[in-house]
């Protein structure tokens, strides 16, 4: 009875209430932990009815719930809600424009608000304090902002801040705050902090996830991080770090993600309630594109076959800094295998910009897994320390770059480093396409280091992927610079390929190799390039040098194994018997199509027929188009000495040097100027030609140099 009395003497009061001066009143309406804040230029008429309810600005209140009402000097922003946490008690005030539009619950640490649908205007909630045990919940119709301003909630039971709106929720990380969220163990929460909606980050303070149960942050829908984000960390999740619908588009901040036991990030499409991907024509934002365009995301993941980055569909990367590092080993189930990878997309990987470092290192680890791979632009640095493995009756191994379609580098700077045993740098069960048709392209450098993992059946090289004329045992894998199974086209660009050991050949195609342009550096241990198919060389130059088996390799068995258009080609091998430069089972199967350069360098298999390399099965090709020669005089070329091809009048047609000693019984000569029947000498100095409009890993076109001494001479056919 007392506690309605002082409400109605307060009822009285303000009803007969007149500001008396220019200062902003508030009335304040408290309700157990619950204050709402009415500007007192707002309230107009109260009015209290049957001695149980008072209504303000349509807000009617329960006399009985209420606490005490009073008048102060303070501020109210209209369409805000704040919340101050203490320990396990939360105190929440509310604008008193929007009190009437919300149905607000505050036990202990857990605020609650349900937002009604007729809401005319967005509300801002703001967060603040330290709860122990506290949570916030919102839901509605309508979108929201969230303002995180220095605060701290551990939820010992569920999530922390879970946000059931399907709207656009602002998230603002306030300046200079740092703010931390935990959820509970062993619950059914989806994450730490979850959205039913679509999440916007943004503002210059800190956010802090750990997720207990299992994913630190849940989107329903995508998620944007703007360019004023601050830095969001990911210091625990049992699933993943950051799980969500739709898309991700990073365009600032630092995002850091460690010690999850799953993917650093997931993006899956959106479904219905049938689990049903639900189609673009529906929902154009469903397109699991993770795109990221500024800021630095490092990414860290021990889990198996865990990724950093996963995309139901594809990865985008137009600039930004990605930084990835995944340690855990591929996993095997119901006759899949599962792997580890710094960025897998089940669609499309593109690089136009940015800085990519990669750092794959468990068993068959990949450093980007796609159906197709793009590069128009940007630095990708992939360094790849990933073991192979023999189980199942099959190999497992590591990759730095996989697709399952298509790979096309079209530009960019990129460096590939492998050195687990069985490692590639590149494989493509489709094509591989490098450059464009003007010329240019990516500057590309691939090592492999790692032996051979498991034992060939084979004999050594001579076929695709090593092993020699009998095959490789299946349970058995080389190291790759690259390896291809359709047809590799390398239009331009830089290439420097090596590798090391044993079966690790420099650039392998299942079907055919064409080089229309660009410059191209193979020093392997096994080929340099080999094929299945015809090897045609129509442009750009192209260098390669073997120290453990052929330079170059064909197994088409037939007219153009090896053809010689446009381009230029220097290969060697100083292997010795039987190794060589050019090996297409029969000198005949060569064919010179055009203008340009060809000499190899390597020993004479002896013995007439197709057999091995057909050193002397034959001297002559049908139908080129300009002067050749095949030389059998033992030549023994010496490093640091510059051998030039010249016609007799002593003009240069070609100067090519070793890096090491090469001994050759079979050497190819032809160039452009060269005609049949007419007399050409090599001669070398020890000066190195300073004036050639190509100068590359020892070969020079375009130079006046001349040699001084003579090596051999011969008559082109």
């Amino acid at each position: 009875m007392k506690k309605l009395q002082i409400i109605v003497s307060a009822v009285a009061m303000l009803t007969a209430w007149q500001p008396l001066s220019t200062t902003a009143q508030t009335v304040n309406v408290q309700t157990g932990e619950i204050t709402y804040a009415f500007p007192a230029a707002q309230t107009g008429d109260m009015t209290y009815a049957d001695a149980s309810t008072l209504t303000i600005l349509q807000k009617t209140f329960a006399t009985s719930e209420v606490d005490q009402i009073y008048i102060d000097d303070s501020s109210v922003t209209d369409n805000t809600v704040d919340v101050s946490y203490s320990g396990s008690t939360a105190q929440v005030r509310v604008a008193g424009n929007v009190a009437r539009y919300l149905d607000v619950v505050a036990k202990g640490g857990h605020v609650a608000i349900v937002q009604h649908n007729d809401l005319p205007d967005e509300i801002t909630y703001t967060l603040k304090g330290t709860a122990t045990q506290g949570s916030f919940y919102m839901d509605g119709s309508l979108k929201a902002t969230l303002v995180l301003q220095g605060v701290s909630i551990t939820n010992p039971d569920s999530a922390a801040i879970n946000i059931r709106c399907g709207k656009r929720i602002n998230v603002e990380l306030a300046d200079g705050t740092t703010n931390t969220l935990s959820d509970g163990q062993n619950g059914a929460q989806k994450a730490c902090f979850a959205v039913k909606g679509h999440t916007e980050f943004r503002g210059a303070g800190t956010l802090n996830l750990t997720g207990n149960t299992a994913h630190a942050f849940w989107g329903k829908e995508y998620v944007l991080l703007k360019k004023s984000v601050g830095t969001i960390n990911v210091l625990k999740a049992v699933g993943d770090g950051f799980n969500v619908n739709q898309y991700f588009e990073m365009r600032g901040g630092n995002v850091t993600i460690n010690n999850v036991g799953d993917d650093g990030l997931q993006l899956s499409y959106k479904t219905d309630d049938n689990e049903q991907v639900i189609p673009l024509s529906e929902d154009e934002d469903n397109t699991a594109l993770f795109t990221l365009t500024g800021g630095t995301l490092n990414i860290t993941t021990s889990a198996a076959a865990g990724k950093a980055i996963k995309s139901e569909g594809s990865v985008q990367v137009d600039g930004g800094e990605l930084i990835a590092k995944v340690s855990g080993s591929y996993t095997y189930a119901s006759g899949d295998a599962s792997y580890a990878a710094c960025v897998k997309a089940d669609d499309t990987f593109t690089l136009n910009g940015g800085t990519l470092t990669l750092t794959p290192s468990g068993l068959a680890s990949r450093g980007v897994s796609a159906n197709t791979i793009v590069t128009n632009g940007g630095t990708l640095k992939i360094t790849g320390s990933g073991a192979g493995q023999i189980a199942n009756n099959t190999t497992y191994t590591a990759k730095g770059l996989k697709a399952d379609a298509t790979i096309a580098l079209n530009a960019g700077d990129i460096t590939i480093t492998m050195s687990g045993t069985g490692g590639k740098g590149i494989k493509s069960s489709g094509t591989y396409t490098q450059g464009l048709a003007d010329g240019t392209g990516p500057t590309l450098v691939v090592n492999t280091s790692g032996s051979q993992l498991g034992s060939s059946s084979g004999g050594g090289g001579g076929r695709p992927g090593g092993g020699g004329w009998g095959g490789s045992s299946s349970t058995s894998s080389s190291s790759k610079g690259i390896k291809v199974q359709g047809a590799i086209t390398l239009r331009g660009g830089t290439t420097t390929v090596s590798t090391k050991t044993n079966g690790a050949e420099g650039l392998e195609s299942k079907t055919s190799i064409t080089v229309e342009g660009g410059q191209h550096y193979y020093a392997c241990y096994d080929d340099c390039i080999n094929s299945a198919g015809a090897i045609t060389f129509a442009g750009g130059a192209t260098v390669c040098y073997s120290n453990g088996n052929d330079a170059i390799d064909s197994n088409y068995g037939r007219t153009g194994a090896i053809t010689i258009g446009d381009g230029a080609v220097f290969a060697y091998t100083s292997k010795g018997a039987p190794e060589e430069g050019f090996d297409c089972d029969n000198n005949s199967y060569i064919q010179i199509t055009g203008k340009g350069i060809g000499i190899s360098a390597g020993a004479s298999q002896g013995g007439g027929g197709g057999g091995w390399g057909g050193g002397s099965s034959s001297s002559t090709i049908s139908n080129a188009a300009q002067g050749y020669a095949f030389v059998t005089s033992s030549i023994s070329y010496q490093a640091g000495r510059y051998y030039t091809l010249a016609d007799a009048s002593g003009t240069n047609l070609v100067t090519y040097s070793f890096p090491v000693a090469v001994s050759s019984s079979l050497g190819l000569f032809t160039a452009k100027g060269m005609t049949k029947g007419s007399s050409y000498t090599i001669k070398y100095s020890t000066s190195e030609p300073t004036d050639a409009t190509t100068a590359f890993h020892g070969l020079y076109i375009g130079s006046t140099a001349k040699g001084t001494t003579s090596v051999t001479s011969f008559t082109a056919k």
